[in-house]
């Protein structure tokens, strides 16, 4: 009787941090060092009473999946705040993305026919299949984005452990359970978005060593998402498969050529189709060719490597954070079998890792990124993937017959204390860091005054409505979602300059786009501009994403100041209201 009380209070234990964090001690726990310090109390008192409930289980064990168990919980539920029925947006451009998915099915949800979105197309795709529904609500739309974070991650996790357990042998529970809960909370650490990890979980379900044809195919369709997803995913599909090709294959007694044909077909075929599969989709989306390619003439900011305000521990620190643990495990595990494998398996696997990181290096740089670790996420589900398969026993062996293990230490591979010291320090390491970035996000329960939007809403409709009536146009900047889901009534969209692409123009100084924005602040072809209040302070980089604001504040918000004036003020919906000025620039 009393095993079975303690494992119900174990079991509830799950929710009391979450709790804590988001209710009942929401004030105090915003500072995150006592966050951290008040969860490692709790993982004690869980581990303590899991002990007590299964008591053949050790104290390690039990430690380690209460605070990992923790962790996933608490990262699930950091997401309960994102499901909400607000009507303006719950961050800066946390509604636009609805705007965008509905391009997918603009005839039906706006009323005109659109061409989909030249940012992040495969992310749109995604998120548009809530408008199957017909009048589907906002509050569904965030649900489902809630939906597609979780399940994505979590089907990645599940085929990940899958392929680390050999055909015929059964997993050991407990580790099967800390490995989906450690996963789960390394994928978030950049975090690696639902739309790259379809293609992973593409590959991770479908490829087959042994079928050539078959994983080339599976190769092709997730190279042709990764076409319309973004630039330097296109390799990512091939690399993945070329990947799992060296970890499982062995090149012994096989020709150099004929060993490395396969990969380099899945890797050059996919990143061909990728790139064909992005050219057609600007031809095929009606968007002006001008339009596409931001990201080669936008600005590389390289102090955001280092410390910075925008990012204070800095894209190589947290980059080492995250590598420095699963490589030098790597590293433990081959360090005395590394003779065991054929020299083009450890460095093709090398060269993969170095060319994503290089890669995510120089896109993080970029002017508009730099604020986490996402731009790694292809080299990071790439890490994740080879270190599981090292770690695990599943890097088959040339030249040796290496015992496939499924501790969580193998003793076996660590000769001395010194190198068991060394291993258990790195894998504390390896579950410390994804612990301290999902802890560190998310707080109290936000404060939301539905009266007020609904006053706000009010306000904005009056006067859009009022304008559209006296035959001028209404372009909303910010919040065009209110179009897309009626909640501003009777109100024609204005398609051009919705404030996440007009943003990106802004900072890749794309003249052909901008040229036509300044033009129509210049005749005021608009009668009222909805747009988040405008300043005209330039920051620098002594401020977090000083040069975004810069760049917006020499090409969006002077330009729009010169020719347009604030004239109300809906606090609520964090906009002002321009109007035309009667006495522009010239």
């Amino acid at each position: 009787m009393a095993r079975k009380l303690f494992k119900l209070v174990y079991l509830l234990s799950f929710i009391f941090f979450p709790l804590l964090v988001m209710g009942l001690g929401n004030q105090i726990l915003a500072n995150i060092p006592l966050r951290l310090v008040v969860f490692s109390i709790l993982s004690v008192a869980g581990a303590w009473f899991f002990q007590r409930g299964w008591p053949q289980q050790s104290w390690g064990t039990a430690l380690l999946l209460t605070s990992l168990g923790y962790g996933f919980v608490y990262k699930i539920t950091s997401f309960i705040p994102d499901v909400s029925s607000y009507p303006f947006s719950l961050g800066w451009s946390e509604a636009s993305r609805y705007y965008y998915a509905s391009l997918w099915f603009s005839k039906q949800v706006n009323g005109i026919s659109l061409p989909p979105s030249v940012l992040h197309p495969s992310r749109y795709l995604l998120q548009s299949l809530p408008f199957l529904i017909p009048n589907s609500s906002l509050l569904l739309h965030r649900l489902w984005q809630v939906i597609l974070w979780i399940v994505s991650a979590s089907l990645t996790c599940w085929l990940l452990i899958r392929r680390l357990t050999p055909k015929g042998q059964k997993r050991a529970q407990i580790v099967s359970i800390c490995l989906l809960f450690w996963t789960f909370l390394f994928l978030f650490q950049g975090p690696i978005y639902y739309h790259l990890l379809f293609m992973v979980i593409l590959i991770l379900w479908g490829f087959d060593n042994s079928r050539f044809w078959r994983n080339l195919i599976l190769v092709l369709i997730a190279s042709m998402w990764a076409g319309i997803s973004r630039v330097n995913w296109l390799p990512v599909p091939g690399l993945l498969a070329a990947s799992l090709y060296l970890l499982e294959v062995q090149a012994k007694g096989k020709p150099l050529w004929r060993y490395i044909l396969s990969p380099s077909i899945w890797v050059l075929a996919g990143t061909g189709l990728g790139y064909a599969t992005q050219q057609a989709y600007q031809l095929w989306s009606g968007n002006p060719p001008a339009w596409f390619g931001s990201s080669f003439s936008s600005n590389l900011l390289w102090y955001r490597l280092l410390p910075n305000q925008t990012f204070p521990m800095g894209i190589l620190l947290s980059s080492v954070f995250v590598s420095l643990p699963l490589i030098g495990l790597m590293v433990l595990r081959l360090i005395n079998h590394w003779r065991e494998y054929h020299i083009i398996r450890l460095v093709g696997l090398s060269s993969i890792l170095f060319v994503l990181f290089v890669g995510g290096v120089v896109v993080s740089v970029k002017i508009g990124g730099g604020s986490n670790l996402h731009n790694l996420d292809a080299y990071l589900i790439l890490l994740l993937v080879i270190a599981s398969y090292i770690y695990f026993g599943r890097f088959i062996p040339d030249y040796a017959v290496q015992k496939e293990g499924y501790l969580l230490v193998d003793t076996a591979s660590s000769p001395n204390k010194l190198a068991q010291t060394v291993e258990a320090v790195l894998i504390a390491l390896a579950l410390v860091f994804p612990l301290y970035f999902s802890l560190s996000i998310g707080g109290a329960m936000p404060h939301r005054d539905f009266q007020a939007a609904q006053d706000a809403l009010q306000t904005i409709n009056s006067a859009a409505q009022q304008a559209v009536n006296q035959g001028g146009e209404v372009l909303f900047i910010s919040q065009r979602h209110l179009l897309t889901f009626d909640t501003i009534h009777d109100v024609p969209l204005v398609p051009e300059d919705e404030l996440v692409f007009l943003m990106e123009m802004a900072m890749s100084d794309n003249s052909s786009y901008l040229d036509a924005f300044h033009n129509d602040l210049r005749n005021q072809r608009f009668a009222i501009i909805v747009s988040e209040p405008l300043t005209t302070q330039y920051q620098g980089k002594s401020h977090s994403f000083g040069e975004e604001n810069d760049a917006w504040v020499e090409r969006v918000s002077e330009p729009i100041l010169c020719y347009y004036e604030p004239t109300t003020q809906v606090e609520a919906a964090g906009v002002n209201l321009y109007t035309p000025r009667a006495d522009p620039c010239r």
